[in-house]
């Protein structure tokens, strides 16, 4: 079985538009489809919102290509097989990251997000692995 996984939105944004050369463990696994990579329409709403502001300044062809890299690496999980967890991010704009690898675990949620990685006790008691290291899955 392959290990579940969930990016937020900052890790795709180093692994797709910095092309963050810390993030090549993670390219590295996804190529090989050695982990099961999801993403909601949620998360996929998120993840265009923030590609598509002026900061960026990235293309509409540039946005397409980063949206379908994703999409290529990661498979959808609808919102009806969303469960939500049983504990709550203190930003709740994370806690879609949170319910998704609620739904799907034993899961690792890779996450920057101060917020985020404050659960990870809680998190592992519940089958789920926070982690901020993008080498975190290595010996899978």
């Amino acid at each position: 079985m392959k290990p579940h996984l969930v990016l937020d939105t900052n890790v795709i944004l180093d692994l797709l538009v910095f092309k963050d050369p810390s993030t090549e463990p993670i390219r590295l696994l996804l190529d090989a489809q050695q982990v099961d990579a999801v993403r909601t329409p949620a998360s996929m709403a998120e993840l265009i919102d923030v590609i598509g502001r002026p900061a960026f300044k990235l293309s509409q062809e540039e946005q397409e290509t980063i949206r379908e890299a994703w999409e290529s690496s990661s498979r959808l999980l609808e919102d009806a097989a969303i469960e939500p967890a049983p504990f709550t991010c203190r930003d709740p704009d994370d806690q879609v990251f949170i319910n998704m690898a609620y739904s799907i675990r034993p899961a690792f949620l890779l996450s920057k997000d101060l917020r985020v990685l404050e659960l990870q006790a809680i998190a592992k008691r519940h089958g789920i692995e926070i982690s901020k290291q993008y080498d975190c899955l290595g010996a899978t």
